[in-house]
């Protein structure tokens, strides 16, 4: 498989799971919700956002040729973002997923935060 097949077929994957696809500057992008959590970068890496504090950014940094995610290799670091090689292809679906539930739960827990209170029927506010 070519990595476009394999990017594709993974975001099949994650798209079956709930994420939506999308565009961004050009780059196949995923999100859940509004919110971006992987990118088809360079033709032959993937950038995922797993949060710098979290095991999973220290297990895919780890990984051989994997680098904190600078967007067109500009120098711009996107420090909770992770950049896997397709050297590293077969942790790809790995990683998205991890990124994908962090922002689904990212998503449930600001739309939590912005409910109303539920009243209670018949009480005076006394």
């Amino acid at each position: 498989m070519t990595e476009e097949s394999d990017y594709e077929a993974m975001a099949d994957d994650l798209v079956a799971r709930g994420a939506t696809r999308a565009q961004m500057m050009g780059r196949p992008i995923l999100k859940a919700g509004s919110t971006m959590f992987a990118a088809h970068v360079g033709g032959d890496r993937l950038a995922v956002k797993l949060g710098r504090d979290t095991t999973a950014f220290a297990d895919a940094l780890a990984l051989p040729g994997a680098a904190v995610w600078s967007p067109g290799d500009s120098g711009r670091l996107f420090h909770d973002w992770v950049a896997l090689p397709s050297s590293v292809e077969d942790e790809w679906m790995r990683f998205a997923e991890i990124a994908r539930v962090s922002a689904q739960t990212s998503l449930a827990i600001q739309s939590d935060k912005k409910s109303p209170a539920k009243s209670k029927k018949g009480t005076t506010g006394r």
